[in-house]
């Protein structure tokens, strides 16, 4: 075991599962557990479960489950390791000072390095933007209207325009360059790796900051000159993935906000917030993840696009309405008039106009239908009934109290009356929603799918190990019991730990909900649904003596399979008659366990 006992179970004691899980999506009590929807995969009926009792969750359509440890691995998309060192700092607790893995060691050892650089190189970069070659910075910040307060609120620097500056001083520092290569601050030679070079010069620096205020990477605006690009970013490392961070969320942390604003860039939450709009965050990136999602939800329960109006911002806008909806945020978003991104309508306009744009915010739907409305010729007929259909479609995916909200927005558009509109939204079909668009990371995301059979049935074996110390012992005992039923290897490997658990017990109750939170890797959802299933089992040993029965069978049937097919290949007399005696055999066998 990589970390203490003690200490772990500790940790699990401090991170109740329903209160960590309830920060991701809401839980609701039923039958004697609590109920919500996957935050891995879409769905409309919670088929998500939570066992306070046993601390465990699972998810009965994509057979998600394990301990609060590998909720946070698929949450997060963490690894283990990553894991419990999330669950650590959630709750306060210092990182065991052994730990017996020395692979652990050094990853954590760099991951350490890595924040330890970035905090660094950003500190140089800020000194550097106020130091005299900063000044085509400062002008290029005070011609976007923002002031010093703002630049040092947000950790704002300058990357001189050389090709090792910054590598040079950071080596001045202890750091190695294979530590500044893996934080993404310098990057190799390309003709002659052993020359090392600054990945950013001659740039506006932003640092990235997560929620508890580490710094993670840099984005760098180009300030002059059109021979580059406009951004460049940190790609990921070893502590960034820009999917699973917001920016600016480390501004959030310790507000009691209804909503926040979602902007495209870096520049345009500078600016929103030097105006006094200090609830504006960014993806990173013009698409939406999922991960962003629940990350946001920490903080507010809806989101209000406003991203700009050109075709990028207006597509992603599409896609992320649906994508909050089903992180749990409320989306809405804000028409900015005039063409104008939120940075440009706020200097021109001021703080309070920006606020009545957002007070007067529409619903994801009315935004699809607006959009739908531009694409098509409303002047023609054709135009007009197109938008009529395809706006009913999207009705029709609609509660009806919802739907009847837009029908007059959808007649007016299309010129058709409200009786039409309702007539032909009775026949209408829903849009199907392009799940490919909603899908998390891998890892987090998975297809609803079912074990196969053999898998179901060995795994309702393992539950009936799981119900007590005697039931495990009984089944032993059962005719045809043996470990190697187990053909999917976390199930097996965690029998076996099962046994080993209660044989070291001394009579005490074994903490299955610790066992599971052991497993580093997929195999933990198998062992999951045993757990979850073990809840409901009456009969343990009749239960398992069924399972054993069904599994034998299975493999009778498979034999038998096997050896027709040798039968019919084999032309040796001797050898043909010594299959027939065993396919007899096992036909009487497979009889024997109906």
């Amino acid at each position: 075991m990589a970390f203490p006992e003690a200490w772990l179970n500790e940790l699990m004691s401090r991170n109740e599962i329903a209160s960590v899980i309830s920060e991701y999506t809401h839980l609701a009590p039923k039958g004697g557990r609590l109920w919500g929807l996957c935050p891995f995969h879409p769905e409309k009926q919670a088929s998500f479960t939570v066992s306070p009792d046993k601390q465990l969750f699972h998810c009965f359509s994509c057979k998600a489950g394990g301990s609060v440890v590998q909720f946070i691995m698929q949450a997060e998309s963490l690894s283990y390791p990553e894991a419990i060192r999330f669950l650590a700092q959630r709750a306060g607790m210092d990182m065991p000072e052994e730990i017996d893995d020395e692979k652990l060691r050094r990853e954590k050892a760099l991951r350490d390095r890595l924040y330890k650089a970035n905090r660094d190189a950003a500190k140089f970069f800020h000194s550097t933007l106020l130091a005299p070659e900063g000044l085509k910075a400062r002008q290029y910040l005070l011609s976007r209207g923002i002031d010093g307060s703002t630049a040092v609120r947000f950790g704002l620097g300058y990357a001189p325009n050389d090709w090792d500056a910054l590598f040079n001083h950071m080596t001045s520092l202890g750091y190695t360059r294979d530590e500044l290569v893996a934080a993404g601050l310098c990057i190799r030679g390309r003709q002659d790796e052993s020359k090392t070079f600054d990945f950013f010069h001659g740039r506006l620096m932003i640092p990235i900051i997560d929620a508890r205020g580490q710094v993670l990477a840099f984005g760098g605006r180009i300030i002059e000159g059109e021979d580059a690009a406009k951004y460049m970013n940190t790609g990921d490392t070893l502590i960034y993935n820009k999917r699973h961070n917001v920016y600016a969320i480390n501004m959030m942390k310790g507000k009691k906000l209804d909503e926040l604003i979602m902007v495209e860039g870096y520049m345009d939450v500078i600016s929103l917030h030097q105006f006094g709009v200090d609830n504006a965050v960014a993806s990173l990136g013009t698409a939406l993840t999922s991960q962003q999602v629940r990350l946001m939800s920490r903080f507010a329960k809806r989101a209000i696009y406003a991203y700009d109006g050109d075709a990028a911002g207006q597509n992603a806008m599409l896609r992320g309405v649906d994508i909050l909806s089903e992180g749990g945020m409320e989306p809405r978003v804000i028409v900015i008039p005039g063409g104008d991104d939120p940075d440009e309508f706020i200097r021109k306009y001021g703080r309070d106009a920006f606020l009545k744009l957002k007070d007067s915010s529409i619903t994801a739907v009315q935004f699809k239908l607006e959009h739908m409305a531009r694409s098509e010729d409303l002047d023609s007929p054709d135009g007009r009934q197109r938008f009529a259909q395809n706006a009913c479609r999207l009705l029709a995916s609609l509660e009806p109290v919802e739907r009847e909200r837009y029908v007059p927005l959808v007649s007016e558009r299309s010129g058709l009356s409200k009786e039409i509109i309702r007539e032909q939204l009775g026949t209408a079909k829903p849009i199907e929603k392009d799940t490919h668009e909603i899908r998390l990371t891998p890892g987090a995301y998975r297809r609803p799918g079912e074990f196969r059979q053999r898998t179901k049935t060995e795994t309702l074996l393992l539950a009936g190990m799981m119900v007590s110390r005697n039931d495990l012992a009984a089944i032993e005992q059962l005719t045809g019991f043996s470990y190697e039923l187990f053909t999917e290897p976390a199930l097996a490997a965690f029998a076996k730990r099962l046994k080993e658990a209660y044989s070291r017990s001394n009579g005490r109750t074994v903490d299955i909900r610790l066992l599971i939170s052991e497993i580093d890797d997929a195999g933990a959802d198998m062992v999951a649904e045993a757990a979850a299933k073990a809840e409901d089992i009456l009969a343990p040993v009749e239960t398992a003596q069924d399972c054993i029965r069904a599994i034998r069978r299975e493999d009778c049937k498979q034999e038998i399979a096997a050896v027709n097919e040798s039968i019919a290949a084999e032309h040796d007399p001797a050898k043909r008659s010594a299959l027939m005696q065993r396919q007899m055999e096992l036909i009487r066998m497979l009889r024997s366990l109906k």
